[in-house]
């Protein structure tokens, strides 16, 4: 079993890679949804056991990316979120479509 009193977020990382998504999952119910060290973890597992659409993720990884564009995980899952968005013909912000013209009456 985990300890997740002060589990560091590569080691969670680690633990979402080994597809141990319940372990992750109880790791980060331990875990203040304020700490923002945890935020790409909890996109990650949001993407990997579905309850989080690939557009979703994308947005709150650019959400972060603008408080510090190189802010870790975040660059790699967003381009692994945006390809699976792309690959099941999701809409994404990469591979948007202007909306159809408004017929004026």
């Amino acid at each position: 079993m985990v300890d997740d009193s002060e589990l560091e977020p590569d080691a969670l990382d680690a633990l979402l890679e080994a597809d141990d998504l319940s372990g992750a999952r109880a790791v980060l119910s331990g875990i203040a949804a304020s700490d923002e060290r945890y935020a790409v973890a909890r996109i990650k597992l949001g993407l990997y056991d579905g309850s989080m659409p690939s557009g979703m993720a994308m947005q709150q990884l650019i959400q972060l990316m603008r408080k510090d564009p190189d802010w870790p995980g975040a660059k790699a899952l967003y381009q692994s979120a945006s390809s699976a968005a792309f690959e099941t013909r999701q809409s994404s912000h990469s591979h948007s479509h202007p909306p159809p013209p408004v017929e004026r009456k």
